[in-house]
């Protein structure tokens, strides 16, 4: 009874589903189904089965009329939809907010390199190693170490307070008071632009690794992603294209 309360009057609906457009960012794109299948649940019982003490906890009794956590359960009896939906969109949310700060620091990392030792450029990726500065790589151990202490600080909330009413993605912290008293149609749009940001990140980190995986040099250096992060002026086809401005060579195809 708690966990229909939640799902009919929470914030994931009971009717949430693959292009039911419940939750942000979603286009109804799912041609294997994947969203119905409860894999957190079956690798969860594949682990504890190594371990079989773990399945004899005493039960818990939810605190100050929470709703039952059922996040971390490993029973027999199916979840609902809608929290299968709601895990998948945590995990990918999370996985998006890591690859926006790898989309980012990597091709920075890189760029520091080249600009402060010069020598050593070229033969260091971040697939396959070489010198390199380490303060980025320090910043992101930091941000990923606060990413996870905010992962932790999330699920006592959710356990002991929230149960199953929370966001996919929600850490209950808002420093700045940045969705304090916001609308839910732009608390909708913020969420709905992280995702796709995110997603966007995800693709981004995967074509860094095939690149360097493939090549052997640094993504900054390709001249595939020289339009990337290069100077546009230092561009070879618009520098040709500039100098054939400014000496009054090129074709003029306005009307």
């Amino acid at each position: 009874e708690d966990l229909e309360r939640v799902l009919m009057g929470g914030v994931v609906p009971a009717d949430a589903g693959v292009g039911s457009e419940k939750l942000p960012a979603d286009f109804g794109f799912d041609p294997l189904e994947l969203s119905t299948k409860d894999y957190f649940k079956q690798v969860q019982n594949f682990v504890l089965n190594f371990f079989p003490e773990s399945n004899k906890r005493p039960e818990q009794e939810p605190e100050g009329g929470a709703a039952m956590p059922t996040a971390g359960f490993v029973g027999e009896e199916a979840r609902p939809p809608a929290l299968i939906l709601r895990d998948y969109r945590e995990a990918e949310i999370r996985h998006g907010r890591l690859a926006m700060l790898a989309a980012v620091i990597w091709p920075l990392q890189e760029i520091l390199d080249r600009l402060f030792i010069p020598n050593s450029f070229g033969s260091t990726t971040v697939i396959y190693g070489g010198p390199t500065l380490p303060y980025l790589p320090l910043i992101m151990t930091f941000l990923m170490l606060n990413l996870g202490y905010l992962d932790i600080y999330s699920s006592e909330i959710k356990k002991n307070e929230s149960g199953d009413a929370f966001l996919p993605g929600e850490c209950f912290w808002d420093p700045l008071c940045i969705l304090e008293g916001t609308p839910d149609s732009m608390k909708r749009n913020m969420q709905e632009r992280e995702i796709l940001n995110g997603r966007a990140a995800m693709i981004a980190v995967a074509a860094y690794i095939f690149e360097e995986a493939m090549t052997h040099q640094p993504i900054v250096s390709l001249p595939t992603n020289a339009l990337l992060f290069e100077p546009a002026y230092q561009v070879p086809f618009i520098q040709q294209w500039l100098d054939c401005v400014a000496m009054g060579q090129c074709i003029d195809y306005r009307l």
